[in-house]
């Protein structure tokens, strides 16, 4: 497992925290300030520990940073181990506009200043992972428009968590659950009804321009029956988003009105496109067939 150690000043904190998740999320153990020093810690014994334990120190570099006692201070430090012992590599992460130090000037850095993603896979790779590694369920929106990058799988991962969790709070609830399939894919709609007979339901899609989850009260049962310009209403980004949304309308419906009444249905079939439904028949005339060696015979 690769490892870091994060020199930066505290006006980029906000940068170098969102830098030090995502590494942290792919594998690479960070030393981040914020993490590592507790009230009452020598600030200066825990930054030499720091840099002595880590194999890179990743610098962020910025107008303020170069200006900072702290950064050089950090930079130095890190500079005698690798003179001495050559055990620390110098990463320059250039996070916005300033001027190079002389000494960093042969190095490659990762270029952060109009592209994150790219930034985030240049400096990934340095670290000794490939690009597919720099792509996770928790991150895969930094990547949907970075060539080469498989994010779409993920999309698809976090749906199925996203369903699993709202069909399981709709059987809590005893609400009805609907996904979406190929005319309105990425949705689902709850739908309940009242002791009065009223319809209540929630739509939610994962927007394909934005990939943020959007919401919709128009009244259906079945998503399918929605269109793009139905969804106005901003959920979030995150599962835990969607979900607090979910529990929230829930919860103010059981207050008002109780549990519906009757029996709830969940339909959560996925419609499989041409392509997909011959990869399903594939494996299941394999599943079936006593021939288990390479020759692909169906």
């Amino acid at each position: 497992m690769p490892n870091i150690f994060l020199c930066h000043t505290s006006f980029d904190k906000p940068f170098v925290e969102r830098l030090a998740c995502d590494l942290k999320n792919i594998g690479v153990n960070v030393w981040f300030d914020k993490w590592e020093i507790s009230v009452g810690e020598s600030i200066l014994w825990k930054i030499e520990e720091g840099i002595r334990s880590h194999e890179y120190l990743g610098i962020v570099l910025s107008s303020e940073a170069l200006q900072s006692e702290w950064v050089r201070t950090e930079l130095g430090a890190a500079w005698f181990k690798q003179m001495r012992s050559r055990e620390i590599g110098v990463l320059p992460i250039l996070y916005r506009e300033c001027d190079i130090p002389l000494f960093l000037c042969d190095r490659n850095y990762a270029d952060f200043r109009k592209d994150y993603q790219n930034g985030f896979i240049d400096l990934a790779g340095v670290l000794g992972l490939k690009h597919s590694e720099a792509l996770t369920k928790n991150n895969w929106r930094r990547f949907k428009k970075t060539r080469g990058m498989q994010w779409q799988q993920y999309r698809e991962d976090e749906f199925k968590d996203l369903v699993t969790v709202l069909v399981d709070k709709s059987v809590t609830y005893n609400w009805s659950a609907w996904v979406g399939g190929s005319a309105m894919p990425f949705s689902i709609t709850l739908s309940a009804i009242t002791r009065e007979k009223q319809p209540k339901s929630i739509s939610l899609k994962l927007c394909g321009r934005t990939y943020a989850y959007m919401a919709s009260f128009k009244h259906v049962y079945n998503p399918n029956n929605l269109k793009a310009k139905d969804f106005q209403i901003y959920v979030g980004n995150s599962l835990n988003e969607v979900e607090e949304f979910v529990w929230r309308i829930m919860e103010d419906f059981r207050k008002e009105y109780g549990d519906p009444e009757g029996e709830a249905h969940q339909t959560v079939t996925r419609f499989l496109n041409n392509e997909k439904q011959d990869v399903v028949i594939r494996k299941m005339i394999q599943e079936l067939s006593w021939y288990k060696g390479e020759q692909g015979l169906l």
